[in-house]
């Protein structure tokens, strides 16, 4: 499971389908996920279409389109294509009867609630919170926070990438080669800094060498933010000139009210993403008296440790979601400018 809950939809009525999913968005963005827009089906002419592994639950109206039946559509789908995703069935014939219903089909992994908002709202959370539970651990938490940050310093990347790109045969401006050469100085200044600590360490202590590493993705950060500040100074600057108008002078500080933001969300992406991408990667599992599995870190003097309960399940997942939205919101911004 990564960051997206998706869901696949058999409902014919539109409003219907509007209405209840915004409920079920809400249910999934409290759980930390990101809620795409699910796939809607009014009855099973497209059945032999659907790539049914996308999905993390399936929701189903009793009644579809041209006389067909959720729950033998549901059947279908079980015995043909051999997906067993949990399914909810709401109907407005109410739950104890659509339990009957289905005591003429042969579908396991069901769960029934009826079309008013409350039950419907109150039964799919807790099979939403059922399916998460059951890929919410230690492992997988690894798994999401390391291919996550992988993407999000990619996009660091892209964005660099995208700020300094110039077309064929032209050279950046005095503006970024300034600001290229910092980063490049700043580099050097780190590799020295990475050679003298080497010159230092003695060749025989293995651990010394495991722990140490040259190249880091807050190189990426640095960088980022170093574009942020020239930004920052060269808006406040034009604030000082004398005649601006209330206007401008609004629409400028509004500027350096959005820059600050994200700059100061984009400092701790290294508190809040790499370190707990770095614990992740060099820890190991163990049991608290309690029964809750929590993470040690292997470095001895770190001596980091992560307690994985809900709570904490759902906390790293909305900081994934935010620093991505922040590196969207700084691509957006120099994307502006640039």
């Amino acid at each position: 499971m990564n960051l997206d809950y998706r869901i696949l939809w058999f409902e014919n009525e539109r409003g219907s389908f509007n209405a209840k999913q915004r409920l079920v968005k809400r249910v999934v963005e409290n759980f930390g996920f990101n809620f795409p827009d699910p796939r809607n089906e009014a009855d099973d002419s497209n059945i032999d279409n659907i790539n049914y592994q996308l999905y993390d639950l399936i929701i189903a109206d009793l009644n579809l389109d041209n006389d067909i039946k959720g729950t033998g559509l549901l059947e279908k789908i079980r015995a043909e294509k051999g997906i067993f995703t949990e399914v909810v069935f709401y109907s407005s014939i109410g739950e104890s009867a659509l339990r009957q219903e289905l005591k003429n089909f042969e579908i396991d992994g069901v769960y029934c609630a009826s079309r008013s908002d409350d039950d419907f709202r109150e039964k799919v959370a807790k099979v939403i919170e059922t399916t998460i539970k059951k890929v919410q651990d230690v492992n997988n938490a690894r798994g999401l926070v390391i291919a996550e940050s992988i993407t999000l310093e990619n996009e660091i990347e892209e964005i660099l990438l995208n700020f300094f790109k110039t077309a064929e045969g032209d050279e950046l401006n005095q503006e970024k080669a300034d600001l290229l050469r910092n980063i490049y100085d700043r580099k050097i200044k780190q590799q020295q800094e990475f050679s003298k600590l080497l010159n230092e360490i003695n060749f025989k202590d293995i651990q010394k060498l495991i722990e140490t590493d040259v190249l880091t993705a807050s190189n990426g950060i640095d960088a980022l933010s170093g574009i942020l500040k020239v930004d920052l100074k060269k808006i406040k600057l034009e604030m000082n000139k004398k005649g601006l108008t209330k206007e401008k002078r609004a629409e400028l500080q509004g500027r350096v009210d959005k820059i600050e933001t994200i700059k100061s969300e984009l400092v701790k992406f290294n508190e809040e993403i790499l370190k707990i991408r770095n614990t992740l990667a060099h820890v190991e599992e163990e049991i608290a008296e309690n029964g809750i599995p929590f993470l040690k870190s292997l470095n001895k003097k770190d001596g980091t440790t992560i307690m994985f309960d809900d709570a904490k399940y759902v906390e790293i997942r909305e900081v994934l979601k935010r620093h991505k939205k922040n590196l969207q919101e700084i691509a957006l911004h120099l994307n502006t400018v640039n």
